[in-house]
């Protein structure tokens, strides 16, 4: 069981993750949303280090080197299957919550396979990063923090009326 000042603190590393969450959701393009996330992994995996959600800690570490690569447009199938692999390896190494620590494993396959799936489509790319700020949301409330499974809801939220209203712009 966390400490109040564990719990305290990881949630205030997550207060920052959710305002580069926000920004991220609001891009326009790939390469700024990507970019802007990787901030937030930075915070988030503090967060969930002090939580002790090793497992999201470890998917963490693999979406900074996921969103790199997808911001250099690396369009090598080994190298995205490579990083898929490590984020599923790792996270069940690491995984210290049971089945309950499978779900930011899950997330990040799923969010994984989107970004380098969906290379050219932003909307399906947004579509996932929704699904994946979801169970995220889900898991931060297992860990105890409040402020990440708030601010992943809020999230995704925030990316849901973005697509929205670029989709009705576009539809114009």
């Amino acid at each position: 069981m966390e400490s109040f000042s564990e719990i305290i603190i990881g949630n205030v590393c997550s207060v920052f993750a959710m305002i580069s969450d926000s920004i991220s959701g609001t891009r326009k393009n790939r390469a700024q949303m990507l970019g802007v996330q990787i901030i937030s992994q930075f915070f988030y995996g503090a967060g969930s280090f002090i939580l002790k959600g090793y497992s999201s800690v470890a998917q963490n570490v693999v979406a900074v080197l996921r969103n790199l690569a997808g911001i250099k447009e690396v369009r090598n199938r080994a190298v995205e299957w490579s990083l898929v692999l490590l984020g599923v390896i790792l996270g069940a190494v690491f995984n210290n919550r049971g089945i309950f620590g499978w779900i930011p494993i899950i997330a990040n396959f799923e969010y994984s396979v989107s970004i380098f799936w969906f290379k050219d489509n932003d909307t399906a790319l947004k579509i996932s990063f929704i699904i994946n700020m979801v169970m995220y949301s889900v898991f931060s409330f297992i860990i105890s923090n409040y402020v990440s499974g708030i601010a992943n809801f809020i999230v995704a939220i925030t990316t849901a009326v973005a697509l929205v209203k670029n989709t009705q712009k576009c539809s114009r």
